[in-house]
């Protein structure tokens, strides 16, 4: 079950479970009571099937979204532009840092500072885009 439909029909249950203990006390014969309890459970089923309707449509609209967004070019640069320009500016602080004279050093503040961004721009940059290539394959 869904958060959206736990939110929306879990009070579905409390509500139902009150109605029907309020109901056993106050009717009497077996069949008014059997009557009853299966009118609330209808009501209960009614409730979690139009739970799970509006559950569809949400998940039919965020879809609808992440297509529009994706045929866009902006939303395509997205993330290459920002991986070029993000190197480009560390690797440029790196260089320049204290490196104007003829001795090239890399401060060792720089070291895990690189690895990580390495690791990380390089590791959602591809990784991204292979998860983005195997989900359009398998909506194809």
């Amino acid at each position: 079950m869904s958060w959206m439909s736990s939110m929306l029909s879990g009070g579905v249950d409390k509500i139902v479970d009150s109605v029907g203990s309020a109901v056993d006390s106050l009717v009497t014969s077996d069949e008014e009571r059997l009557v009853l309890k299966n009118k609330l459970q209808e009501i209960k089923s009614e409730a979690i099937l139009s739970n799970k309707k509006l559950e569809v449509e949400f998940d039919k609209e965020i879809t609808k979204r992440w297509t529009s967004d994706s045929e866009h070019t902006v939303t395509r640069l997205v993330r290459p532009v920002s991986f070029i320009s993000v190197l480009a500016l560390f690797g440029c602080m790196v260089l320049f840092d204290g490196n104007l004279g003829d001795r090239f050093i890399v401060h060792e503040a720089y070291i895990p500072v690189i690895q990580m961004l390495l690791l990380t721009m390089v590791g959602a940059y591809f990784g991204g885009r292979s998860i983005e290539k195997i989900a359009k394959s398998k909506m194809k």
